[in-house]
């Protein structure tokens, strides 16, 4: 199976507001400069490299997204941090107004949404999660940084962002193994029902139960990765 593991950075809108201020509308008839993705980090989990594509030096995201949409199709499933909410509709987003299609259906793995559904940390957010469970964190950035690249073109802050966009990768795929444990199959790597979906590794029979329809089904759990996976009983029966 293949999974992708990626995270996106974006430029915020740039327009013209007559004053600062809380409970202000701006519409959109202010815009002067659309939001748009900096650059995308992305690589193949289990594999080292970390991968990142970013805009060209007219802050024009097409190309980008023409070849991230070549990535995802390489792909049978993904992993992000609010991913399905923000970092694929933005992508999508992106993508339509270029003529690029991403209509295909992809299945996704939102760490976020896992986080919120199977636990109750004090914060969902990746650099919470990540210390929490000890595999690293954030780097450390502010404001700024995006003013230098938007606003003055700025090529060694563009790195920066970069470089900051493959940290959140490279914490984002420990987290997600910390997670997986907890999250759905969504695919199989195999055919054949007595396997692990996850590896296609041998199982052994972890509990037996009868559903309220009356229904027996058999909890599984594979002997080479842990996983656990819940088949109906009939399945173990049938030759």
């Amino acid at each position: 199976m293949k999974r992708l593991i990626y995270d996106i950075e974006t430029s915020p809108n740039v327009g013209f507001i007559w004053q600062p201020g809380y409970n202000l509308t701006i519409n959109y008839d202010s815009i002067i400069k659309e939001r748009a993705i900096i650059c995308i980090s992305y690589k193949w989990e289990g594999e080292k490299r970390i991968h990142n594509l970013s805009w060209d030096k007219n802050q024009d995201d097409k190309k980008l997204i023409e070849d991230f949409s070549k990535v995802l199709k390489e792909a049978d499933e993904i992993v992000a941090h609010n991913g399905d909410n923000f970092d694929l509709k933005w992508i999508r987003g992106r993508g339509i107004k270029s003529g690029i299609d991403l209509s295909e259906t992809i299945i996704t793995h939102d760490t976020l949404k896992i986080a919120r559904q199977k636990f109750r940390f004090n914060s969902n957010k990746l650099d919470y999660l990540a210390k929490y469970l000890g595999v690293g964190g954030k780097i450390e950035t502010n404001y700024s940084l995006w003013k230098e690249i938007i606003l003055d073109k700025n090529q060694k802050s563009l790195k920066k962002m970069i470089k900051y966009c493959n940290n959140d990768v490279a914490i984002l795929e420990q987290v997600w193994y910390k997670l997986k444990p907890y999250a759905s199959h969504k695919t199989s790597v195999t055919t054949d029902r007595k396997k692990c979906p996850e590896c296609g590794g041998s199982t052994e029979v972890s509990k037996l139960r009868t559903r309220a329809s009356g229904v027996k089904v058999v909890q599984l759990q594979c002997k080479d990765c842990g996983k656990y996976n819940t088949i109906p009983a009939s399945i173990l029966t049938n030759k």
